[in-house]
């Protein structure tokens, strides 16, 4: 490629690398452009090329090759304007091309110091036959001649492909929907947190521009969320199969919608006037009182809404923390009821919760149905016996079984009851009646004494009774606290200790 030519592709990549960071910037939080889009901008400034005294000359370069073209230097002027290796040297020489007649020639060259003194001590040298100067120059070099007009090619190629860049790019394209103001609240950076009461205001105005996207939209919605800077939503479109996204960050309004692919379809959706009626300001309130004490210092930080399930009623999930990171989330439904947020270490209460999900699954409590049941706290050192579906959230699991039907039944803190069925019977064990929060009361207490748990760890239980694995097929009681391995032990159906070790 062309030396000049190469130093052109440079100076339009430069400036399009600067048009990235100015767009970035403009578009995006002050933030992301000081992260982002300076960075970028320097790059691509350091991406053109400069015009200097040496850099439109060619670099002399002796003939190495068979091929080469013998010269008779006859005068050799150097710049004398710096002290660098490279300098703008003037060569008078006699050109011996093969087969040709000889010819006179002065041309300018960037020549270093070391070829400088060879040609002083010696005038007869060679030269590559595309260095050669041309036969036909007219006009006598000067000096003072570089680097002439490459001085306003560069910044004027650089120039013109930013503004290309930047007026033919929409300004959606460079805002960036990375949930960056969760980001930006984080380090403490933001508008500060959202209140249940922005809840009703901001969800009409999402659905009204759903509306507005076209006559079947409201009735296709895949989800609603809002968080402290940004709300978004996906609508489904049925004739394409993709999912529109719409989001609006800060004051900045509404940004042109973009379509995506989904595996998601029609029995994922659900209909704005589901939820027309809903007191979402009420239901953030619920949410929060439900915390308790704790969620006193908790703010909402997310609000979504969505059918999680295909057959399952929507649901409007409220996020809370500090912040802005989110650590509790709670679910609701539209018609106003709000799922339980509970410790699972208070055995009486998930107890009352099991039973209570036991009945909403039409099963019996004293009928022998059961192969498992756990609970599992949700302090962050608590063990965990068996993955499944409360190995990580804490919370209340039933496996049962009988004739015609099996499956889970999990109570998870902020859920709303979930029962999963899978093919495939056996024969239960035990019945719900037969387990009781006293039992696992003095389980968890001779546990901690044998394991030297201290009280303040006592909610960090994993304790369940369960016929599964057992030779004999009976059930036992099992537990750990606090992760410590002393405490671990196996427990008849009374509370009798059996052995160490689950």
């Amino acid at each position: 490629m062309n030396r000049t030519v190469a130093r052109v592709v440079r100076a339009a990549l430069g400036g399009m690398l600067i048009a990235t960071g100015i767009g970035l910037g403009a578009f995006n939080a002050w933030w992301f452009a000081l992260v982002v889009g300076v960075p970028v901008i320097i790059l691509g400034m350091s991406a053109v090329p400069r015009a200097t005294r040496t850099s439109e000359l060619p670099v002399f370069r002796r003939g190495g090759s068979a091929q080469a073209i013998g010269i008779d230097v006859e005068a050799l002027t150097r710049s004398s304007l710096s002290a660098g290796d490279l300098q703008p040297t003037m060569l008078t020489a006699t050109i011996h091309p093969p087969d040709d007649t000889a010819y006179r020639a002065r041309w300018i060259t960037s020549m270093s110091r070391g070829h400088a003194q060879s040609l002083i001590g010696g005038a007869s040298n060679t030269l590559r036959r595309v260095d050669l100067p041309d036969r036909d120059a007219r006009e006598i070099p000067e000096f003072d001649d570089q680097p002439g007009r490459r001085a306003v090619l560069y910044p004027a190629v650089t120039a013109i492909a930013a503004g290309l860049l930047l007026v033919g790019v929409p300004g959606s394209a460079w805002d960036i929907d990375l949930s960056l103001p969760s980001v930006a609240e984080s380090v403490g950076i933001g508008d500060g947190p959202m209140t249940p009461t922005d809840l009703a205001s901001r969800t009409r105005d999402v659905l009204t521009h759903i509306a507005g996207i076209g006559p079947t939209a409201s009735d296709s919605i895949l989800t609603i969320s809002l968080d402290d800077d940004t709300s978004r939503a996906e609508v489904y479109d049925p004739t394409t199969g993709q999912a529109i996204l719409l989001w609006k960050y800060g004051g900045r309004g509404w940004q042109d919608p973009q379509r995506t692919p989904t595996v998601k379809r029609r029995p994922d959706t659900f209909r704005a006037d589901e939820i027309a009626g809903t007191d979402v300001t009420a239901m953030a309130t619920t949410m929060q009182s439900r915390l308790g004490p704790a969620g006193e210092d908790l703010d909402l930080t997310d609000f979504t809404i969505n059918r999680p399930v295909r057959g399952h009623p929507v649901a409007l999930v409220g996020g809370f923390g500090d912040s802005g990171i989110p650590d509790i989330h709670i679910a609701g439904r539209p018609d106003g009821t709000v799922a339980d947020f509970f410790d699972p270490g208070d055995f009486d209460t998930s107890f009352r919760l099991a039973r209570a999900a036991l009945a909403e699954a039409n099963l019996a409590a004293d009928r022998d149905n059961l192969r498992r049941f756990e609970i599992r706290g949700t302090a962050p050192n608590t063990p965990t016996m068996y993955a499944g579906r409360i190995q990580s959230s804490g919370g209340v699991l039933i496996e049962y079984t009988e004739p015609g039907r099996s499956g889970t039944v999990t109570v998870v803190p902020g859920e709303f009851p979930e029962v999963a069925e899978y093919p495939g019977t056996s024969q239960g064990s035990f019945s719900f009646d037969d387990v009781s929060p006293e039992v696992f009361e003095a389980v968890r207490e001779e546990a901690m004494a044998r394991g030297g748990v201290d009280a303040f760890d006592r909610e960090a239980v994993d304790i369940q009774m369960t016929s599964i694995f057992q030779t004999d097929g009976r059930p036992v009681i099992q537990v750990e606290l606090a992760r410590e391995s002393a405490s671990a032990g196996t427990y008849s159906v009374d509370g009798e200790f059996v052995e160490a070790g689950h």
